[in-house]
């Protein structure tokens, strides 16, 4: 039989809209690869097994009777246990939330069902989103599909070995600092996190409000722009929502895209290139490179806000962490993991002045970085500092020195694209060699992710870094 689910939503769409495989045979597929893989890799707290196939016996039907919705249509996908679903558990990975049972889907689940996608089931995450390796004390931790004893990234983490496991096509995730794309980069998969507003967070259970994203996940570039086409656009019932037209994301996609002559890409040292696992600053100045000879002109860039901007942002993940959860750490204090408890309580100790003055801030550098793009068309960086790392482990070496991996100051180069709301991706550019998955990534304009998807395209179709079936052991 083949294996369906090693393929690309851009290869199975075509094959379900011409009927020459069913939506049926796909979820089954599908929910035979979550046996497989699970508990190994654990990226799943609720599978839906009755409801996926239910809705891919409706979904065949529609598609026989002529009534093919799009790309979408018939697609198993996952959603981080953020986004609410009726009748489904949410639990946010918490055992505060265990038993919530909303009765509304989210707006992008929403739309992704009109769109004809099947949702299969819940990923496990860093408990309410609040860290980056999806060490869950409630649900147990999530593997990494390349090597089941490393983490996988957080908070999106079950989102993103799912994909790289090939348990679900794409998966739904959130990002406040870094929680989609810190995930895509080390499972070896793609992550967008498009610009602020552009995607509904109706129905997201919220981190930080200022900060919090929702985007997609999936194996290659073009797969996660057909799930972001879906996802994007105004919703009345999120007030941060923008009412900008959403492109048409398929158009970064042409064959004359694949040249980037005219795109100047800035590179920044300060920040993102310091204290970088040596195979992660090889493989990210290669790809550099690569850009180059796709025809991009590779420029230095002086972001000297740059350190305060990623101060203030953790400023304001903190307070308004809090300012959600207060309620919560007065009733059910004990209900929280132990490793994030003490980071949600310091959010009290913000005084309102601070918290006033940093969201001031935000706007002056908003301002300092469109001026910098007056120059530079995208800015590249690694996605993150070092690859993937033991589960549970206390330290790391880097630079000569023992090291906490957990502090996202070590881990990851993302917050600045939260901070400014700027879209961000990241693309697989290369493995360690111990064949852990190395990303990179792309920040371009505010609601310019064509160009990005267009960037990372070309980047994508020059090499072989497309995540595959390749050295996932599960």
């Amino acid at each position: 039989m083949e294996n369906l689910m090693s393929k690309t939503i851009q290869e199975l769409a075509p094959l379900i809209r011409k009927k020459e495989i069913s939506p049926v045979e796909l979820v089954d597929q599908c929910l035979e690869r979550i046996k497989e893989t699970e508990p190994a890799i654990n990226a799943y707290i609720t599978v839906l097994e009755h409801s996926a196939l239910e809705k891919a016996k409706l979904a065949e039907k529609e598609i026989l009777d002529g009534n093919y919705k799009g790309v979408l249509h018939g697609i198993p996908y996952s959603a981080k246990d953020l986004y609410t679903t009726k009748g489904v558990k949410t639990t946010a990975g918490s055992r505060v939330l265990a038993e919530y049972v909303p009765d509304y889907d989210a707006t992008t689940v929403a739309r992704l069902n009109d769109a004809g996608a099947i949702l299969v089931g819940k990923n496990n995450l860093h408990e309410f989103a609040y860290g980056g390796t999806n060490e869950n004390e409630h649900f147990g931790p999530t593997g990494n599909p390349w090597n089941t004893k490393m983490i996988p990234g957080g908070s999106s983490g079950g989102s993103g070995a799912s994909v790289a496991a090939s348990s679900s096509l794409f998966s739904l995730g959130t990002d406040t600092g870094g929680s989609i794309r810190m995930p895509a980069a080390l499972c070896g998969v793609v992550g967008i996190k498009a610009t602020y507003g552009r995607v509904s967070r109706n129905g997201v259970l919220p981190l930080s409000s200022s900060l919090d994203h929702a985007g997609p996940l999936a194996k290659t570039t073009w797969d996660t722009a057909a799930v972001l086409s879906v996802m994007a656009g105004y919703d009345s019932k999120d007030p941060t929502s923008s009412k900008k037209e959403v492109p048409n994301y398929f158009a970064a996609f042409t064959e004359e895209n694949l040249s980037l002559e005219g795109v100047t890409i800035g590179v920044c040292e300060e920040y993102f290139f310091e204290n970088l696992d040596p195979e992660v600053d090889r493989s990210v100045r290669k790809a550099i490179a690569m850009f180059e000879k796709l025809g991009a002109s590779i420029v230095q860039v002086n972001l000297p806000f740059i350190s305060e901007s990623v101060r203030l942002q953790s400023l304001l993940t903190t307070a308004e962490a809090y300012s959600y959860h207060s309620s919560y750490l007065k009733d059910r204090y004990e209900e929280y993991g132990t490793n994030i408890r003490p980071r949600l309580e310091m959010g009290q100790y913000t005084p309102a002045w601070a918290y006033i003055q940093a969201q001031r801030l935000r706007q002056k550098t908003k301002e300092s970085w469109k001026e910098v793009y007056k120059t530079i068309d995208l800015l590249i960086a690694p996605t993150t500092a070092i690859p993937a790392f033991p589960i549970h482990c206390d330290t790391i070496s880097l630079g000569g020195k023992d090291v906490n991996p957990r502090d996202l100051g070590i881990l990851g180069r993302t917050s600045p694209s939260n901070f400014n709301g700027f879209p961000s991706i990241s693309i697989p550019c290369g493995f360690t060699e111990a064949g852990l998955p190395i990303g990179l990534q792309l920040q371009g304009r505010p609601f310019e992710e064509l160009l990005v998807f267009r960037a990372a395209n070309a980047f994508e179709k020059a090499n072989d870094y497309a995540m595959s079936d390749r050295g996932v052991i599960v």
